[in-house]
């Protein structure tokens, strides 16, 4: 619809918008692993594109999980479910 009024920014969306952009490529996590099974496990982090603000409800314990290993914890989950999207792709071609 052409007549939508846009959608307000937040305080933290403002101030984000404001900050400037900082990318520290030596910090690149190459490769992605996890202990459990399944094909979507062997993930590997895309090259740093721009992405979508999104608002994303999780379980606490996932991402507790994802934030104990470190910084890019965001980036992780993000490789996590590329991986997931390809394979069922994958899946749904053949």
């Amino acid at each position: 619809m052409d007549d939508e009024v846009p959608k307000r920014l937040s305080i933290a969306e403002k101030r984000a918008l404001a900050s400037p952009l900082v990318l520290n490529t030596n910090e690149r996590v190459e490769e992605f692993a996890v202990e459990a099974m399944g094909e979507w496990t062997d993930a590997i982090l895309p090259e740093q594109t721009r992405k979508k603000l999104i608002s994303l409800r999780v379980d606490p314990e996932v991402l507790d999980f994802f934030k104990s290993q470190g910084p890019g914890y965001q980036t992780r989950m993000n490789a996590v479910l590329t991986a997931y999207m390809q394979v069922k792709k994958e899946y749904s071609e053949s």
